[in-house]
């Protein structure tokens, strides 16, 4: 280190041939002062850093050989000592001597601060999100915009076409037992990121929600924090970045861009099922921000468990923090998403008929937000209130055309790909638990949600006979009354989960 002095409220700190000379300190820092201690923290962490963290952001105190550095928050203090112990002890040692000290503190003046700023009126915390744009990466703003950010809230003459992302908010997000889990844990996470889920791995079927909550997460967290880098993006659109760089050969500008952000949130990240090169990259990138406490959220349609294609060590990775499902609608909260859904469009629409919508739309929380556009659309052509019986009538064709076909071919596909088998396999005459329960499962779902006769089902399944159909159906459904369970890579999942599992699949596809 090169010599450094430093006058501390009447103390001179220097470094003359190695041995810095003490006096009595003052419990204050001089303005001077404290900004010459604010260019050593600064050397010391770097200058991102310091503008995320210190600038304007933190107070400074002397009490004889400590160093007080006072934050906003409890979560701010746990936070940066952890990350800068080491970087703020060299401060104080650089300016008060080798005997130096510090400590972080809850400083009520800055906890007054940041409280009021987050009870600003929705409009101010918008335009607070805008500013800090600046802070966050800023590629891919004609489509998707990775981070995010709102355009400026200026009002025109007449409505602007909004070209950017819009995130929906948390506190719209609608809970029921169905999914109480994983927004409980979307909401503590966002409250302190990096310190408790990490990673937070939320699936679900389609339509049920995943998204949502994480788009909630990304807004909250840039609200309560907008000076942290948060990234928000598909895996797709991971990957087209990763490939960009391979082509261009930019790898080195892609890991920093996604390896020196504080929150890194990835959408459907069974995008990356069978594709090693994506997966590898992906790995290395979440030991990177793990290993700096970094927040992860990802979502996905399975369980990390079920992406039978993903690498091990991946996998492992996504268990590593905490994994919740998000299941579908209860019959309580369907009607609750109706009644929200038709507060928002203002649909004149009476309480049986919100109960005839929820009763009927019982897959995912979109073909029940659909089924509520139709009816508005026919108040709006007809100018009449909508009744339970001109529900029944007017979602009479879209009932018919929700109705999914599934075929057995379609079974075949999603069992195999479940269980890793071939399809060479399932059809074969190997009785090996591993490839026998897949097929057993097959010949119940294709009974279940085909109008396949047994004998159909048989000669479909390696030409096999109707009792061996009925035989299998049976078999699972003793396997569903006992609870059994079966194992899908290397882990074993109850019977119902798996049906369901696969069910699901089957409808969305």
């Amino acid at each position: 280190m090169q010599p450094t002095s430093l006058a501390v409220e009447g103390t001179l700190c220097a470094e003359s041939a190695g041995r810095p000379t003490e006096a009595k300190l003052g419990p204050v820092l001089t303005e001077s002062n404290e900004q010459a201690v604010f260019r050593l923290l600064s050397q010391q962490v770097g200058q991102r850093s310091f503008q995320n963290w210190f600038a304007g952001k933190v107070s400074l105190k002397l009490e004889a050989s400590l160093l007080i550095i006072g934050v906003a928050s409890p979560f701010l203090l746990t936070w940066m000592q952890k990350k800068f112990s080491s970087e703020i002890y060299a401060t104080a040692i650089a300016c008060i001597g080798p005997a130096a000290e510090y400590r972080f503190e809850v400083d009520p003046q800055l906890a007054s601060q940041e409280l009021s700023s987050k009870e600003q009126p929705a409009t101010s915390r918008v335009n607070g999100d805008t500013s800090n744009r600046k802070l966050m990466p800023t590629s891919d703003q004609k489509s998707e915009r990775i981070d995010g950010g709102h355009q400026p809230a200026q009002q025109p003459a007449q409505p602007a076409p909004y070209k950017g992302r819009r995130f929906a908010d948390l506190s719209t997000f609608l809970s029921g037992k169905s999914n109480q889990l994983a927004y409980m844990a979307t909401l503590q996470a966002s409250e302190q990121p990096g310190a408790l889920y990490n990673p937070l791995f939320i699936h679900g079927g389609v339509g049920l929600g995943k998204t949502h909550l994480l788009e909630g997460f990304y807004r909250r967290i840039r609200q309560q924090y907008p000076s942290l880098q948060v990234v928000f993006l598909t895996a797709e659109s991971f990957g087209n970045y990763f490939s960009k760089a391979l082509q261009e050969r930019s790898l080195p500008s892609f890991r920093q861009r996604f390896r020196n952000v504080d929150v890194l949130i990835i959408d459907d990240i069974d995008f990356f099922e069978s594709k090693r090169i994506f997966q590898e990259e992906l790995l290395h990138t979440i030991k990177h921000l793990e290993s700096h406490g970094r927040q992860l959220i990802f979502s996905s349609d399975r369980h990390p468990r079920l992406l039978t294609k993903m690498s091990e060590e991946l996998t492992t990775r996504f268990l590593s923090g905490l994994v919740c499902r998000v299941e579908t609608p209860e019959t309580e909260l369907r009607l609750q998403i109706a009644r929200q859904r038709a507060l928002q469009l203002k649909t004149p629409i009476t309480e049986g008929a919100l109960e005839y919508v929820a009763r009927r739309f019982t897959h995912n929380v979109r073909e029940l937000e659909g089924a509520i556009n139709c009816l508005q659309t026919w108040h709006v052509m007809t100018k009449q209130k909508i009744t339970t019986t001109m529900a029944r009538q007017v979602l009479a064709d879209l009932e018919r055309d929700c109705i999914r076909i599934v075929k057995m071919d379609d079974i075949q596909q999603i069992v195999c790909s479940t269980f890793g088998i071939s399809e060479a396999d399932l059809k074969s005459s190997r009785r090996a638990r591993n490839i026998s329960q897949p097929r057993m499962l097959a010949m119940f779902l294709a009974r279940k949600l085909t109008q396949a006769a047994y004998t159909e089902i048989g000669d479909f399944f390696g030409g096999r006979n109707h009792s061996t159909v009925m035989f299998a159906e049976k078999k699972v459904r003793k396997w569903l009354e006992n609870q059994s369970s079966i194992r899908v890579a290397l882990q074993d999942w109850s019977t119902e989960e798996i049906i369901e599992s696969l069910e699901q699949q089957l409808l969305a596809s």
